[in-house]
């Protein structure tokens, strides 16, 4: 081939000005050129083709291979002005041109390359490729007349296509010419009369166009002659949903699903689409109910049903029932981040710990960068008292949080695990970051003041965050007993009984905590007699201190 090519081209330039010398120069280095060029050799062929030009600076033929191995070569401004000079020295090589064109139609010069692709398309009206890009410069640069007229010659090339009817009624709805975009639309279907595709398409057409009326009878249509037909059932809701009846728009939404003509990712779609768009309400559950049995009736083997009733299921708190069908769509998807969230999020209301510790460290061998998995593996190590290894849960899943409110939650719980394990400078730091986040978190302030007043530390800030928890919640025994507490590690007996007093009345049953600390109160009040009552209803309650049965025998206050 290569041959034949060196023979074809001394022949040529053998009529040219040249000397013999420059002419084998120029065929040889050309020859080499090509080698490379099929060789993948970049930088050997631009050599011979630049070497090949020395010999002959008006070769067009090594100005065209030089502009693509420019190109190679990352040197796209000289590809250009090479193949430039290539078009004016030889304008009838249709090659030539095209590469030009191409250039200015990378470049966006769309005038350009229409100059130069409208007189060619009219040498070679038989290059389908060459009109179909002359078509949609023309679409790019809104001259539609021109493009419709080159459809037509498309059209006469190839016959009656989908894609050119489709491109005239986009044409056609950009010029607002609703009439013409229908009998495109109705010749299409004319053509193909099985083919319920465009009746769908001049459907969707009626539908945006407000006739409703003409739309119902195509869709009727549709279902006569393809009752199975996979999308007619996405049309009719997309219908009745904009005519505003919801109920059936649902009741087509459900078709699809069973549709076995309709393929899956489609059917998931649709079911993700509608279920965005109505969030909420009793019916949308119900909704949901229904879509989730059906896409379990229909892939028995996909998760996708098993979620979906997951969801229902937590909505209706109904957790067991929620769990059972995460489990299910992991058995089919182990890896599915959904349903083992929906497992964790389960098992805590369930109070079932283990298998709560069992699923969040699973999911956390997949996912370990997810805060909610650390979260309930620290919860349900703590619950199980193993609070060493809830720390070192919450301590690696904080590093992943990015919502302010969630990284509060860590650090509360991080502040009372400190406390139990007996670090009290790491959990007041914690408790500390939860504060200067949310001043008013009512929980942190009534955990931190009563730890400092065990220590009789910072007591006046202690004072200042017990009051500010029962500013918050006055009607909580808990916050009450606490506050009542710090004012008695202060000294104030007084503030303190009628605090603790209210806390008692809040309480029907009161714990032996509530009854001691009143006790003690009391005691330091000089109400002897009535401090050995309380502390004598403490004692029959598991709860109270070590030192109760001394003061009891003793008759004497301990702290």
């Amino acid at each position: 081939m290569i041959k034949k090519i060196f023979v074809l081209l001394l022949l040529m330039l053998s009529v040219m000005g040249y000397s013999q010398v420059d002419k084998r120069k120029n065929a040889v280095n050309f020859s080499k050129g090509l080698e490379c060029k099929y060789k993948d050799d970049v930088q050997g062929a631009i050599q011979h083709f630049e070497n090949a030009l020395k010999a002959m600076p008006d070769d067009a033929a090594s100005m065209f291979e030089l502009s693509e191995q420019y190109v190679k070569a990352g040197r796209v401004e000289d590809a250009f002005a090479m193949i430039n000079n290539a078009a004016k020295i030889d304008p009838e090589n249709k090659w030539y041109q095209m590469r030009l064109a191409r250039f200015y139609r990378n470049l966006e010069q769309y005038d350009d390359f229409i100059g130069v692709y409208e007189p060619l398309t009219s040498k070679y009206p038989e290059d389908i490729d060459m009109l179909s890009e002359l078509i949609e410069i023309y679409l790019i640069t809104e001259q539609y007349d021109k493009a419709l007229l080159k459809l037509g010659l498309l059209e006469k090339q190839i016959g009656q296509n989908e894609l050119i009817s489709e491109q005239r009624i986009e044409i056609y709805k950009r010029q607002g010419k609703t009439k013409e975009a229908v009998n495109e639309l109705q010749r299409l279907i004319e053509t193909y009369p099985d083919d319920t595709r465009y009746y769908n398409m001049l459907a969707k057409f009626y539908m945006e166009n407000g006739k409703e009326k003409e739309a119902a009878k195509l869709y009727e249509q549709i279902k006569a002659i393809d009752p199975n037909d996979p999308y007619i059932n996405i049309s009719l809701l997309e219908y009745h949903e904009k005519k505003g009846d919801l109920n059936k728009a649902f009741d087509e939404l459900i078709a699809a699903i069973n549709n076995k003509n309709l393929d899956f990712n489609t059917k998931a779609n649709i079911y993700e689409y509608w279920f965005n768009k109505y969030q909420t309400g009793d019916q949308l559950d119900q909704q949901a109910f229904q879509a989730g049995q059906a896409f379990i009736e229909n892939y028995p083997d996909n998760k996708m049903g098993y979620l979906v009733m997951a969801s229902y299921y937590i909505n209706r708190n109904e957790y067991r029932l929620c769990r059972d069908m995460a489990l299910k769509a992991l058995k089919y998807e182990p890896t599915n981040f959904a349903a083992l969230q929906y497992t964790v999020l389960c098992d805590a209301p369930l109070m079932e710990n283990d298998s709560l510790m069992k699923h969040a460290t699973q999911a956390l061998k997949i996912y370990s960068t997810q805060p909610i998995f650390y979260w309930f593996a620290g919860v349900s190590h703590a619950l199980d008292q193993q609070d060493e290894q809830a720390i070192s849960y919450f301590e690696k899943g904080r590093k992943f949080v990015t919502e302010k409110k969630l990284l509060a939650d860590f650090d509360s719980y991080l502040g009372d695990l400190y406390h139990s394990v007996g670090e009290v400078e790491k959990s007041f730091q914690a408790y500390n970051r939860v504060l200067n986040f949310d001043p008013d978190n009512v929980l942190v302030l009534n955990n931190y003041a009563y730890y400092l007043s065990l220590r009789a530390e910072e007591l006046d800030k202690a004072k200042e965050m017990a009051l500010h928890a029962v500013e918050l919640d006055p009607n909580n025994a808990v916050y009450l007993d606490t506050y009542a507490w710090v004012l008695y590690k202060r000294g104030e007996y007084a503030a303190a009984e009628a605090q603790m007093k209210k806390s008692l009345n809040l309480l029907s049953t009161p714990d032996g905590t509530y009854y001691e600390h009143y006790g003690d109160i009391l005691f330091k009040l000089g109400r002897v007699e009535e401090a050995l009552d309380y502390w004598e209803k403490a004692m029959k309650s598991e709860k109270h201190s070590a030192l109760l049965e001394k003061k009891l025998k003793d008759k004497k206050l301990y702290e």
